[in-house]
């Protein structure tokens, strides 16, 4: 396991992909209830589990695609599709912070640690998805690719 193979994006994207699910065991709502002990609830835990569930998940499989391309060296396709893995990660790291957003937005009362760095991890998941697309040449010039017909690193 070479760890010097990873593009900074790769290294992004995987770090914070890990640390998200670690992270979603923390408590991200919670009261103190004095004498009586506290209540708290994890990222897998109501209110709104649907959308941390999802960027946790979406975290995992960028996470794990990344392992296991680069480090363990699985061949994989080149494209999803007709999208290239630096765009899908890009697409799937923002979907990721936008639920994780969301569930912020539709409940801010008693929010703890866990909620914050599940925001800031999941937002590095779409940074990582960024600097992979920009990494693969696969980005339009409006988002900070290359100007003209550009095409992609050799590898």
């Amino acid at each position: 396991m070479d760890l010097k193979k990873l593009t900074p994006g790769e290294m992004v994207t995987g770090i914070c992909g890990v640390l998200l699910l670690i992270v979603s065991f923390f408590p991200w709502y919670g009261i103190d209830l004095g004498p009586f002990g506290d209540f708290n609830r994890n990222g897998w835990q109501e209110p709104d589990a649907f959308f941390s569930i999802i960027a946790v998940v979406l975290g995992i499989v960028l996470a794990a695609h990344v392992i296991v391309e680069k480090l363990e060296k699985v061949d994989l396709p080149e494209r999803l599709g007709s999208v290239g893995w630096g765009m899908t990660h890009l697409v799937g790291g923002t979907v990721a912070f936008v639920f994780v957003l969301l569930k912020w937005i539709m409940n801010t009362d008693f929010t703890k640690f866990g909620l914050y760095a599940g925001l800031l991890l999941s937002l590095g998941l779409a940074i990582g998805g960024y600097l992979m697309a920009k990494e693969a040449g696969e980005l339009p010039s409006a988002l900070g690719g290359a100007k003209g017909g550009s095409t992609p690193p050799a590898a």
